[in-house]
């Protein structure tokens, strides 16, 4: 009876990781968005990944304080991650074709 109970369990526990990798995987999936450069961007873990199409820098401007922060530069295809605060929303400048995962969006 032991032996079939830790089998049981085990296989719980495995379908439990399997399941929650699938869900954070969809969650992420649903907070990627690819600006057309009018929108705002909210962080949702207060770190951003952004993915630019093209060489560039990319500048986050705080709505409430007007405060910048930058990625000094993007590699074509490459990604970089900022640290912005969580629930702050940030007008983003050279924002057209970047992909930005675990934000919010709305267009002013």
């Amino acid at each position: 009876m032991r032996k079939r109970t830790k089998i049981i369990i085990g296989i719980l526990v495995v379908f439990a990781i399997f399941v929650a990798g699938i869900s954070y995987r969809e969650y992420v999936k649903a907070h990627t968005f690819t600006l057309s450069g009018n929108e705002q961007i909210q962080s949702i873990t207060g770190i951003v990944k952004v993915n630019s199409p093209r060489d560039t820098e990319v500048i986050f401007i705080d709505v409430e304080t007007g405060v910048n922060y930058a990625i000094p530069y993007i590699t074509s295809g490459a990604s970089e991650t900022i640290k912005l605060e969580k629930g702050k929303w940030y007008n983003v400048e050279t924002g057209e074709g970047l992909t930005m995962s675990l934000v919010n969006v709305r267009i002013e």
